[in-house]
């Protein structure tokens, strides 16, 4: 690492008794380093950037072919990144196209609460300006605010806050009243869950669901009961847990060798030492080495993560034991999602195997009340006993109005001439 923030550079020498000019190197006091024979009469080694100005003065008088494989390192770097004007202007228009997208909107966020909709508040605040590619500063925040207000009746507050390119919309829902819902004895009953009705006990309100009945989570069961004797609605429901596992398990086994790879951190720069990793399969484990004297801890870590090469093994479990880890999970699950209040009615299980999976199904079929409370506001229930008025003083239309009996004073006296014209003409 020290070398490549020095520089260095890759030499190959090529002559006859190339150790020769490895002690001439020497006793002129050039270091030379990673030396690997290629051939009977070549040689390469690394030597850092200081020495090669010395390097040169050497090897001028010699007989050896000298030739510069590689320069490596930071300093050469540079050199190539200042000698690329292109790159330098490049680097220049990408700084300045960033800062200046900077200042536009790229993503508007909307959070709002339930009953009101994000679409409509999306497309009223894009036609009050506010959408991406809107200009950060000529957003004004008091006059969104106020035309969403005005626009949305059941927002009480508008929320803007703008973190780098993206704004941040929240909604506030004005809360409804607690008078209108105090001075409200009414309410309806809807359901908490699936099931099937068997017995009703309304003790207020209109049941709209009969025994028997297949109903759905949400369906309305009693509507206008009074919350102070709510009724109960008792309703056969059922929990399915599955549970399933394979009997057959591949694990991984060490076979002993292993690399390392070393990351050295430096404040917040890290320098890591890579090499090359060829293990199909292979763990991780991570260590980490501090560098401390009494009470005061250097700016400096060693990180060293071991590769450990391994190699797959299958086990086979035993079934029965498998079989009873399997039940006690599904019924571990079912305590959790059946609510204490139910009563348990029937209970089926079985197992299943399915090429190398083991399958456990319980089903438990349980009597519970589905009742859910739901209030309704003082206006709602206004509403609700206006309809029913309505329904009741609505006089009932036959279905055919010709035939609608008449029974008035005329009528009776019509019908008894009738009947003594009929007599005198018999007699």
């Amino acid at each position: 690492m020290i070398s490549y923030m020095r520089g260095y550079y890759t030499i190959i020498v090529d002559g006859i008794v190339v150790e020769n000019f490895l002690n001439y190197l020497i006793r002129n006091n050039i270091r030379v380093y990673n030396l690997k024979r290629i051939d009977n009469t070549k040689i390469e080694f690394c030597i850092t950037k200081d020495y090669y100005k010395l390097f040169k003065k050497v090897y001028r008088g010699s007989t050896f072919n000298v030739k510069v494989k590689q320069k490596t390192g930071l300093p050469f770097l540079a050199v190539r990144i200042y000698k690329n004007k292109i790159m330098w202007l490049g680097a220049i228009i990408s700084l300045f196209i960033l800062m200046s997208t900077s200042q536009f909107v790229t993503d508007v966020y909307i959070q709002v609460p339930e009953g009101i909709k994000k679409e409509d508040i999306r497309e009223e605040l894009y036609k009050i300006g506010l959408k991406p590619g809107t200009y950060k500063k000529s957003i004004d925040r008091k006059n969104i605010r106020d035309e969403i207000m005005i626009k949305f009746n059941d927002v009480a507050y508008v929320s803007i806050n703008v973190k780098g390119t993206n704004v941040f919309v929240t909604i506030t829902k004005k809360a409804e009243t607690l008078e209108s819902k105090e001075n409200s004895n009414y309410c309806n009953v809807i359901a908490t869950k699936n099931g099937i009705i068997e017995n009703i006990i309304a003790r207020s309100g209109k049941a709209v669901v009969k025994e028997g009945d297949i109903v759905k989570k949400g369906d309305v069961l009693v509507t206008g009961a009074d919350t102070k004797s709510p009724p109960e609605i008792w309703a056969s429901t059922f929990y399915e847990v599955v549970e399933s596992e394979s009997y057959e398990e591949s694990i991984k086994e060490k076979t002993g060798k292993s690399k390392n790879v070393y990351t050295i951190k430096f404040y917040d720069k890290e320098y890591t030492i890579r090499r090359k990793i060829d293990y199909k399969n292979y763990t991780i484990e991570n260590k980490e080495y501090k560098l401390s004297f009494n009470n005061y801890t250097f700016p400096i870590k060693v990180n060293v993560s071991s590769f450990f090469e391994t190699k797959e093994k299958k086990i086979t479990k035993d079934k029965e034991v498998l079989k009873k880890s399997l039940k006690r999970k599904a019924l571990n699950e079912l305590n959790y999602i059946i609510p204490p209040s139910a009563r348990y009615k029937d209970v089926n299980d079985n197992y299943k195997v399915d090429k190398d999976m083991l399958e456990y199904m319980v089903t438990v079929q349980t009597s519970e009340n589905i009742a859910q409370i739901y209030p309704l506001s003082k206006k709602e229930a206004e509403d609700m006993t206006l309809e029913e008025n309505k329904k009741q003083s609505e006089e009932a239309i036959p279905s055919n109005p010709e035939k609608r009996p008449i029974n008035d004073i005329r009528n009776n006296f019509d019908d008894e001439i009738k009947n003594n014209e009929s007599k005198e003409e018999n007699n």
